[in-house]
């Protein structure tokens, strides 16, 4: 029970997709800094050919006697991303998340609309913007990115906050049905170049979602996500967005 209960959770760590939620694309280059610590010098070419190392012989591997063959796997198929797509709780997060994301782009265009005025109104007067003007406009430009900066933030974790809560409902409804089913090995449909629809679980693991977790708990608008993990109130986990959607 216990090796088919780790075959049932693996896959759900493979973390798939939230679409639009969260996407990271990581680009590494080598400095010249780092190019003359690997011994190349900054703007030479690489060599085309590998360098011809020695080989020295390594003990000859006999063959192994006959041992226990593994048994014929149960396999199950599920796509999170449809899942996600059905879920309540999550079109849930979707509506009030929109809502305040649009506030905070209207709140954005208005503050531009009166620094527009601002410099405008400076304009008109014929005169060079003295010192204390230009500082003092300087000023509230860097305070505006502060906070709206920060109220960007607080929209990105507070929808993390909410699709982690379903993201790990799915995961133990999925070991549950693995479990029930006599299952495994539960892998991800995007993972499967070709499956037979009898193995998708998705839509029963969609039934089980909605009933269970039909809406998540999300921080207020004027609640800071990394403020309340600080007072205790809840288990704390850290904030990692990466290319599967979750946290790692």
């Amino acid at each position: 029970m216990t090796a088919k209960r780790n075959a049932g959770l693996a896959p759900t760590r493979q973390r798939a997709g939230f679409g639009r939620w969260a996407t990271l694309a990581l680009a590494m280059t080598l400095t010249p800094v780092a190019a003359m610590a690997q011994g190349v010098a900054p703007g030479a070419e690489q060599p085309q050919q590998p360098p011809v190392l020695p080989m020295p012989a390594v003990p000859e591997f006999k063959p192994l006697p006959a041992g226990v063959r593994p048994t014929a796997p149960v396999i199950g198929v599920f796509n999170t991303q449809m899942i996600m797509g059905q879920s309540v709780a999550v079109q849930k997060i979707e509506k009030e998340l929109g809502t305040r994301r649009e506030a905070l782009v209207s709140d954005v265009r208005a503050e531009e609309t009166q620094l527009q005025g601002i410099r405008q109104g400076i304009l008109k007067s014929g005169k060079a913007p003295t010192p204390a003007q230009q500082q003092e406009l300087q000023k509230r430009v860097m305070a505006d990115r502060t906070k709206f900066g920060n109220r960007n933030r607080i929209l990105e974790e507070d929808a993390q906050v909410g699709l982690n809560q379903v993201q790990r409902e799915i995961q133990q409804i999925v070991s549950a049905i693995a479990r029930a089913r006599g299952m495994t090995m539960v892998l991800q449909a995007g993972t499967a170049a070709l499956h037979d629809n009898t193995l998708d679980i998705s839509n029963e693991v969609v039934t089980h979602l909605n009933t269970t977790l039909p809406s998540v708990y999300i921080p207020g608008p004027n609640e800071d996500p990394e403020e309340i993990a600080k007072s205790g109130k809840y288990p704390v986990a850290p904030f990692q967005m990466n290319d599967q959607g979750g946290e790692q």
